[in-house]
């Protein structure tokens, strides 16, 4: 009689979803109540008629679905006006030297890519799924590192063939599956933090031990306690243990692959806010995302991938048209590519 679906979407492909549509509309028309709970505002309002919101355990406000559109819902869930969602730069952040440069280079699956990232900067790199962005990110990481061109970190000749060579040298990424490839699920929160200075810096984990919990705490990473294991916390606070566990490392350049994929608009705010104090502490960020409104939101300037290869550059606050002209190869009235 009472159903509760947990983020059922969640892995699921956009027929799916379509699949599910008709199972919950079918359901109710036969008297099922449905308790559905989803991060995904666009379900919500195509199949609740009253919506709950919930904020640090606590009951916010329940309404008719009718009487609420997605700016009020997000004013309820972060307690601030859409129009401010996305945060300005950190007064006194200024975009410096150098972290990153890249002089056309290449592996099996990307190539001819030149970039600079600079201290202070947030760059969004948009595209569509297959074009290069992930692999990207791994060449740049050292996990299929590049075999052709040049990369300089700090103005300083580098090409990691390794991921621990990319930690080594200041680079951090944060990977777009946190389950399987950014925690170990059945190790604790501290463990899970620790694991990289361990691994890499050994003799800085007496002094990661003590600053860590300070940094899960300014994560505000909710948790009965730091030997509790990641695998029991909520999608949103897991991503802040895999932001805590690189930001150990103390990095220069941070590479986010998809940083707010399956996490509430609250958590999402929270790492939007984080990477504004990163940029203004010097660190330069590498942003990869799906979600066209969260790259024009969040970059210094907008990198569109297509087919392994960089199509372009375009300012902040490019319209999403725009971007999407770009990932999707499209020419110009001319016939040449834009």
């Amino acid at each position: 009689q009472i159903i509760s679906m947990d983020e059922p979407t969640a892995a699921l492909a956009d027929h799916e979803v379509g699949l599910l549509y008709s199972i919950i509309r079918g359901l109710t028309a036969r008297g099922v109540a449905i308790l559905y709970v989803s991060h995904r505002l666009k379900e919500i309002f195509d199949l609740c008629e009253t919506i709950t919101v919930l904020k640090d355990g606590r009951h916010v406000a329940t309404r008719p679905a009718a009487e609420v559109d997605d700016r009020e819902l997000v004013r309820l869930m972060v307690g601030r006006e859409m129009s401010s969602f996305f945060p300005d730069p950190v007064a006194g952040t200024e975009v410096g030297a150098p972290r990153l440069e890249l002089r056309g280079a290449g592996n099996g699956y990307v190539d001819g890519i030149d970039l600079t990232l600079r201290a202070g900067e947030i760059v969004g790199v948009a595209g569509l799924q297959g074009s290069g962005r992930t692999e990207l990110m791994e060449a740049v990481f050292g996990v299929t590192p590049f075999t052709r061109g040049t990369m300089t970190l700090n103005e300083r000749p580098v090409r990691p063939g390794s991921p621990r060579a990319a930690v080594q040298a200041g680079i951090a990424l944060i990977t777009e599956d946190r389950k399987a490839t950014g925690l170990a699920l059945n190790q604790s929160i501290l463990d899970n933090a620790l694991g990289p200075v361990r691994a890499v810096f050994p003799r800085r984990t007496g002094r990661a031990r003590r600053e860590v919990p300070g940094l899960l705490s300014n994560l505000a990473v909710a948790a009965r306690a730091l030997d509790q294991e990641v695998q029991f916390l909520s999608g949103g606070n897991q991503q802040k243990v895999v932001l805590a566990r690189w930001l150990a490392t103390e990095p220069k350049v941070v590479l986010m692959d998809e940083p707010t994929r399956g996490i509430d608009v609250g958590a999402k705010h929270a790492i939007y806010e984080l990477m504004r104090v990163l940029a203004k502490e010097g660190v330069a960020i590498l942003m990869v995302s799906s979600e066209l409104p969260e790259v024009i939101g969040m970059a210094d300037r907008i990198l569109v991938m297509h087919d392994g290869r960089l199509a372009g550059e375009l300012p902040p606050g490019s319209s999403e048209e725009t971007v999407l002209h770009l990932a999707t190869g499209a020419t110009t009235s001319e016939g040449e590519d834009r």
